[in-house]
């Protein structure tokens, strides 16, 4: 994970690819490295990286939106103290279509 950690702003790139299958792959990527990162450098990224998920959420790939989704809170929990007001504008930007998907028709995304 901490060699991965010089890859990440290629990997962000790659989650405005078309294809399904590479933005999953880069979604999962993300969760590994945020989870073996220590808090602090975690909580950089998590602001950087919370605004590149939210079109996401919208993707016509049910899989794809529940990965996001998961992400996103993996992304909120890393957040430090230093960080948290920054973080807590832009989950804030993020709650109407969260709620939205409470209706999902793909019950473990509205789960």
């Amino acid at each position: 994970a901490r060699i991965i950690q010089v890859l990440l702003p290629d990997v962000v790139e790659t989650l405005q690819d078309a294809n399904k299958d590479i933005r999953m792959k880069a979604l999962l990527v993300f969760r590994n490295v945020v989870g073996h990162m220590k808090r602090k450098k975690a909580s950089c990224i998590a602001l950087q990286l919370s605004e590149k998920l939210l079109p996401l959420f919208d993707d016509e790939c049910s899989e794809l939106r529940e990965l996001a989704i998961h992400l996103f809170k993996d992304l909120m929990k890393a957040v430090v103290c230093c960080h948290k007001k920054r973080m807590k504008n832009k989950v804030w930007r993020v709650l109407v279509p969260l709620f939205f998907h409470m209706s999902d028709q793909t019950q473990s995304v509205a789960k």
